[in-house]
């Protein structure tokens, strides 16, 4: 019997895990750091290392037993060699943190992005088990993705396919760092309704939800907005249902492109839904060109863990095959 290691370098912090053959993480440890992400990839790196090692004491797991270690870093990224090839508001660029890792560790190394590493974990392991073709989107800082099709990993032909957040839907609305205008994540992600409450707060709107930040524009969050609904604010609900019609434009544009079987959203927007799920179900039933059945939507299980576990897989499969 082995271990795997896992690390998922995010932009704010980094989780490091050990998973044994069966999919558990070995004494429920997922050991939680501050990332170095724009500190320059030696930075990076040897934090990363250091992730890895104190994990590795935390549980007691010998380097000698591991067999592979699953990596999620940002992309764009060559999954197969493990280089990332450019990330500039990191400033990384060419970076062969894969090679460097296996160097460090001498053990095999398989790195993705985050949104393929979620997409591959609900298709393996969370609420779309079994499903041969899975959308995976997560709506937080931004709108990650991925996808899966025939039950593999869809990466596109070069590697960037998946960027469900840069879907316009809207060519007239608010300029994107992509180049394009109006896509989705300026709209449905947990930065723009951040973005929205703020602008609201500055028009003088009154709400419940502000009221109990006495209207600080620096600490408005969706758990504001979650609990003025609970309490039936009208401008908590209202604002919920147009999150609820932004992500039915996206989704409906994702189902009539792929047809997934299963639609996954993920992310903090998920404890939400309460207030966003009809409104959402309406809007796709008026954009889809095929009826979806709201079975094929789901919400995510693994939650803020997915891309750990997807990590996990991918390395694990790797060495299988």
């Amino acid at each position: 019997m082995g271990y795997y290691l896992i690390l998922d370098i995010g932009g704010t912090k980094t989780t490091a895990a050990v998973f044994s053959e069966k999919g558990e993480p070995e004494g429920d440890c997922f050991l939680v750091v501050p990332s170095k992400t724009y500190e320059g990839c030696d930075a990076v790196f040897q934090n990363t290392v250091a992730a890895g090692r104190e994990v590795l004491q935390k549980t007691g797991i010998d380097i000698k037993e591991i067999k592979g270690i699953g990596v999620a870093a940002p992309g764009p990224l060559d999954h197969e060699s493990g280089v990332i090839i450019n990330v500039p508001l990191m400033g990384w660029k060419d970076f062969p943190l894969g090679p460097e890792l296996e160097k460090e560790f001498a053990v095999p190394v398989r790195l993705d992005n985050d949104g393929n590493l979620g997409a591959l974990a609900e298709q393996r392991l969370g609420v779309a088990k079994g499903a041969r073709s899975v959308v995976y989107m997560t709506v937080s800082t931004g709108c990650g993705g991925g996808i899966v099709l025939n039950g593999e990993v869809y990466r596109g032909f070069t590697g960037s396919a998946g960027e469900l957040g840069h879907m316009s839907i809207d060519m007239n609305g608010i300029p994107c760092n992509c180049g394009s205008n109006g896509c989705l994540e300026l709209y449905a992600s947990g930065t723009a309704m951040n973005t929205r409450m703020r602008r609201d707060i500055d028009k003088g709107i009154r709400s419940l939800a502000f009221e109990d930040i006495s209207y600080d524009k620096e600490h408005v969050s969706g758990k504001i907005l979650g609990k003025a609904a609970e309490e039936g604010d009208g401008y908590a609900l209202s604002f919920l249902r147009e999150e609820g019609r932004y992500l039915g434009i996206g989704l409906a544009n994702y189902f009539n492109l792929l047809d997934p079987e299963v639609f996954v959203l993920g992310g903090g927007i998920t404890h939400l839904r309460k207030w966003f799920y009809d409104e959402m179900l309406r809007t796709i039933e008026r954009c889809a060109v095929s009826p979806v059945s709201p079975d094929r939507i789901r919400f995510s299980e693994l939650n803020d863990k997915v891309v750990v576990y997807g990590a996990y897989c991918l390395i694990k499969e790797f060495l299988k095959d």
